[in-house]
């Protein structure tokens, strides 16, 4: 509002108004308003430059005033150097003093000169403004100013009027930089030699010389200035020739001053710097004390003050050392290290003018031999303070220190006194040993003292040295075994001879006369002309070289060559101890034990009688166990380690076979590989760890077969052997009579069938000791009038009513059944019709790949007058005739089933062949039973045979129940899982076992809500609705509390009481079974 108003006023016009007699008029009038003033006061200000310093600054002008009539405040100032001004040296400086200047700032520009003040709104008054430019300062910032008198212009504003300049000067005056010299700190110590010049030392190295307006200096001076012995004390000085220039120098030896001079004054300021850094400190003084040395330096102008640094002067007095009287005696070790001797326990350090010691040699001077000679110091705590050594084996030297020489003159005799000497020669030279001893403080060293080792060497002994543990020997029961190398890891050696003269091998505890010996045979290689005798009597063998020519390794070879053998009964240890000569020591006894074992072989008993092999003719036969009652003994062993079985009477090659399998149960790791060429089966245990039971078990599994098409029938004799790694058994034998096929019968010889029916026939081979076999599997099938019927695997279906003829031909054998179809289907048949029959083509089509599922579609309902009933795949005659001739000829018992809750069942199952049980007599019921195992079952309980479904199977080829799993999938019984895989040899789980025999037997006229409901059986389950069936019909039963468990794993005795209880539900062979 003050600037508007104060541009009002400059343009305002009054208009006065006058009256006269002429009349009116007006007379116009302009006010301007007046502007700041600045005054100045008279003479200049006066800027003087620093020396070595920063230059003072200068109030420019500390009694300008500032006034103005039309305004009490200004707006802005500008403070310029108008006359001579020098960018980079010339400054102006403001600086607020928070009190007097109101809110007064200012910049400036080096590169004009000029500062400018302002105040934000232009509030800062007059008298404000006055103290601003009054504080205002100049300094100039080079080290050598221009001194031209400079102008400084002022000028302010209120905003509208701008004051005129006033102008006031500045006088520069220029400095000389004085030179400037400084020491570095601490102190220079400096050891005098007791009245002797000793090597000068460098008096301040880290000296530094500096001039702030010169590059060069014209002299200087070095000055003992405390302390100073005239005609003692010395400065020295020697240019260098490189980093001093042309500085030379005088030493005046009577004041103690030493002058340097530049000719010319061309001398740089480094060169003087390398040159007072060189200059050195001397005296012959015998008097310890500090010297002051002074330093000052002149550029011609102006010199520095000095500057000052101490040499610490140390006068020593030498050391002496003494040695004992006499020599150190070293005697070298028997076989051993040799113990070190102390050089000089006596030796004594003296000195008169020190208390402690820098370091000292000990060195080997006289007869010195590299490589066996060593000096040896060890620092044993307080007594030897910080002593330290390090030895030079090349040159015998031992050195000493003691890390800034503060270990006291005590602890160095006490070290000096500890070195020892030692030679690690194993001969070594025997030549009396010079040692030198000196010693210094870091300025003096002794004079040499000296002492003598004698050196005596000492013949080894040579040694003898067995290796750990025992050997066993296996004595054959007072017979003559395989001797035993007593020690093949026995050593000998001796550190200064290569031959040895003569050994003695003893036996020295439990020796038997008459029984025990030693034995010895050179080899003609490695034993060289060693010879020995045993004395039998005394269990002693002597063994010698001629000459003692026999070098140490043919020594090592012989005794390693010691073997033991014993005729004794008795077990026990026998100690063997070894003895060597060189010929003039005798080693040590070392000793090695035999542990003696006596050894009774195992022993091999087979059963009574013969086995029967019957031979198919013209077809594969059936293996059958050699011995499954042989027995295996041993009183000293409890494995085994292998066993031969072999065809030893009437074998013939390439038919006769021996097999063996391992269950994986009761066999350990036995395995076995034959010999098609000799008859031979050798079976093995990796390591030996079998057992007796587990190799008793695999020799009831060994099989004999023949696999000629028609065999030659002599009785073969099979011999058995086991052996447990040291010992075989006797030989047992059990002969194998091979039976050739006598002829077929056929179940029945007539057979009458409807059209599109189908009955069953079955086909017994029998042989020539009466064994009856069922063969209707692998017999071959022909009608004769296809047109009237067909036949497949024993089911002869009608086709057209009329007659004709099916034969069978097993090998050389056949059988005719004389077949009749007629018109209309034969009552009583036990197959169901072709209608209400699973055929074996109907395949699972579930996704589950968990379970083998039932097929979507069911076997359709049978007649209503049957309850339950098998389907066709059950050929009731041919299970009839197989079960018949079974019962005759099994009598087998479980010690582990007759108090179980199964084991009728179990024993009627074993009566059938159905099973065999384990070798050791044990059937275990309740263990889990696998898919491959209940398939084996199946097919051996209900007689089944391959159907004509194609179902295939990818992970069967290399089960052993490939068989019973195919005829199962040929009759649709299984389907496998829906990657085409069955696993065999997983465990079956109670639904799968109802879903398997679902397949079998077919339960009638039983709807699902008439069955049986169990609690655990979720209404999604896959099975839930076939064991419900089957549960109805009796054939399966629950856990208790109405639980069924379909997922739980099947035992082997659920198993057969299921399958037994299906067998009975036909009355034909329920009454068989009895």
């Amino acid at each position: 509002m003050k600037k508007l108003l104060r541009k009002l006023m400059v343009l305002l016009t009054i208009a006065l108004t006058f009256q006269t007699g002429l009349g009116n008029y007006i007379t116009p009038m302009s006010f301007a308003a007046a502007g700041p003033v600045l005054s100045v006061t008279g003479g200049s200000a006066s800027f003087v430059a620093g020396d070595n310093s920063s230059s003072t600054p200068v109030a420019i002008d500390s009694g300008i005033t500032v006034t103005a009539d039309s305004s009490t405040t200004l707006e802005s100032a500008i403070v310029a150097i108008t006359g001579n001004f020098h960018a980079g040296e010339d400054v102006l400086s403001y600086i607020n003093d928070g009190l007097t200047m109101g809110n007064i700032t200012a910049s400036y520009n080096a590169s004009t000169g000029v500062l400018t003040l302002t105040s934000a709104g232009a509030i800062a008054t007059l008298a404000q403004w006055q103290a601003a430019l009054r504080s205002i300062t100049y300094t100039d910032t080079a080290i050598t100013p221009i001194t031209a008198m400079r102008t400084v212009s002022f000028t302010v504003t209120d905003g509208v009027n701008t004051s005129s300049t006033a102008t006031r000067t500045v006088t520069v005056t220029d400095t000389d930089q004085t030179p400037i010299v400084t020491t570095s700190g601490g102190s220079t110590h400096y050891i005098s030699g007791n009245s002797t010049t000793s090597t000068p030392v460098a008096i301040d190295g880290g000296l530094t010389v500096s001039d702030l307006d010169n590059t060069t200096l014209s002299s200087a001076t070095v000055s003992i200035t405390s302390h100073f012995e005239a005609g003692k004390d010395v400065l020295g000085y020697t240019n260098d020739g490189a980093t001093m220039g042309n500085i030379t120098a005088s030493y005046d030896a009577l004041t103690g001053v030493l002058t340097l001079t530049s000719t010319g004054a061309t001398a740089m300021l480094a060169q003087w710097q390398s040159a007072l850094r060189g200059i050195t400190f001397s005296s012959t003084s015998a008097t310890p004390g500090q010297r002051i040395i002074s330093y000052a330096v002149s550029d011609g102008m102006k010199t520095s003050a000095a500057a000052t640094h101490t040499v610490e002067v140390t006068v020593i007095v030498p050391l002496s050392l003494t040695t004992s009287n006499g020599s150190a005696s070293f005697v070298a070790g028997d076989n051993q290290i040799s113990n070190p001797v102390a050089i000089d326990s006596g030796i004594t350090v003296t000195a008169d003018s020190s208390t402690t010691l820098e370091s000292a040699i000990v060195a080997i001077t006289g007869n010195f031999h590299a490589g066996e000679d060593v000096l040896s110091f060890t620092n044993k705590g307080p007594s030897m303070g910080d002593i330290t050594a390090s030895y030079n084996s090349s040159t015998g030297v031992l050195t000493l220190t003691s890390a800034s020489s503060t270990a006291t003159f005590a602890q160095w005799q006490a070290a000096l006194r500890s070195i020892t000497y030692i030679n690690t020669a194993i001969t070594p030279n025997t030549a009396t040993r010079t040692v030198s001893f000196t010693v210094t403080d870091g300025v003096n060293t002794s004079s040499t003292a000296t002492r003598t080792v004698t050196v005596t060497d000492t013949d080894q002994t040579p040694i003898v040295t067995t290796s750990g543990g025992s050997t066993h020997y296996i004595s054959g029961n007072s017979t003559t075994s395989t001797p035993v190398a007593i020690d093949g890891g026995l050593t000998v050696s001796d550190l200064d001879n290569t031959t040895l003269s003569s050994a003695t091998v003893s036996i020295t505890s439990h020796f038997e006369a008459g029984k025990d010996v030693l034995g010895y045979t050179n080899d003609g290689a490695t034993m060289g002309n060693i010879t020995a005798s045993y004395d039998a009597l005394t269990g002693v063998l002597t063994l010698t070289s001629t000459g003692a020519t026999a070098m140490l390794a043919q020594w090592q070879s012989a005794l390693r060559g010691i073997t033991f053998s014993s005729t004794s009964a008795t077990p026990g240890q026998r100690i063997i101890s070894y003895a060597v000569s060189d010929g003039m020591k005798t080693s040590a006894a070392a000793t090695h034990t035999v542990e003696v074992t006596v050894i009774v072989p195992p022993s091999l008993t087979t059963s009574s009688g013969s086995t029967s092999f019957l031979a198919g003719d013209n077809v594969i036969s059936t293996p059958v166990a050699i011995d499954s009652g042989i027995t295996v003994t041993a009183d000293s062993s409890t494995t085994l380690e292998s066993a031969t079985v072999a065809v030893t009477g009437n074998f013939h090659a390439g038919e006769d076979v021996l097999s063996f399998i391992n269950d994986g149960l009761t066999m350990g790791n036995i395995t076995a590989s034959y010999n098609a060429v000799t008859g031979v089966l050798t079976l093995t245990s990796a390591g030996g760890t079998a057992t007796l039971a587990q190799w008793q078990a695999a020799l009831h599994a060994v099989t004999y077969n023949n696999t000629a098409i028609t065999p030659i029938t002599t009785t073969r004799t099979i011999s058995f052997t086991v052996s447990d790694g040291t010992n075989n058994s006797s030989s047992a034998t059990k002969s194998v009579t091979l039976h050739a096929l006598s002829s077929l019968k056929a179940t029945s010889n007539t057979l009458s069938v409807p059209t599109g029916q189908t009955a069953s026939v079955a086909i017994t081979a029998i042989f020539s000791n009466q064994a009856h076999i069922d063969v209707t599997s692998s017999v071959t099938w022909t009608v004769r009038n296809p047109a009237i019927a067909n036949v497949t695997s024993g089911r002869v279906t009608g086709k057209t009513p009329g007659s004709t003829v099916v034969s069978a031909v097993y090998g050389t054998q056949s059988v005719d059944i004389n077949v009749t179809v007629t018109g209309k289907p034969v009552s009583g048949s036990e197959s169901p019709s072709s209608s209400s029959t699973n055929t074996s083509s109907s395949t699972n089509t579930s996704n589950s790949i968990n379970t083998d599922t039932p097929a979507e579609s069911n076997p359709s309902t049978p007649p209503a007058q049957e309850t339950k009933t098998f389907y066709a795949l059950v050929e009731i005659d041919r299970l009839a005739a197989y079960i018949q001739d079974a019962l005759g000829g099994n009598s087998v018992t479980f010690q582990d089933a007759a108090s179980h809750w199964a084991s009728k069942d179990i024993l009627s199952a074993a009566k059938l062949g159905i099973i065999n049980g384990y070798p050791d007599g044990r059937f275990r019921p309740d263990a889990s039973i696998t898919r491959a195992e209940f398939s084996t079952l199946l097919v051996k309980a209900f007689a089944l045979r391959s159907g004509s479904g194609t179902i295939e199977l990818r992970d069967i080829q290399t089960s052993w129940a490939r068989d019973s799993i195919e005829i199962l999938a040929s009759n649709g019984v299984i389907n496998g899982y829906s990657d085409g895989t069955f696993h065999a040899d997983h465990r079956i789980t109670r639904a799968e076992l109802v879903s398997m025999i679902s397949k079998i037997m077919i339960f009638q006229n039983i709807q699902p809500g008439d069955a049986a409901t169990f609690v655990d059986v979720a209404p999604q389950h896959w099975a839930k609705e076939i064991i419900e069936l089957a549960a109805k019909a009796g054939i399966i039963e629950g856990k208790g509390q109405n639980r069924f468990e379909p997922d739980a794993n099947l035992t082997r005795a659920e198993a057969l009481t299921v399958i037994m209880h299906m067998l009975r539900e036909n009355p034909a062979i329920n009454k068989l079974l009895g």
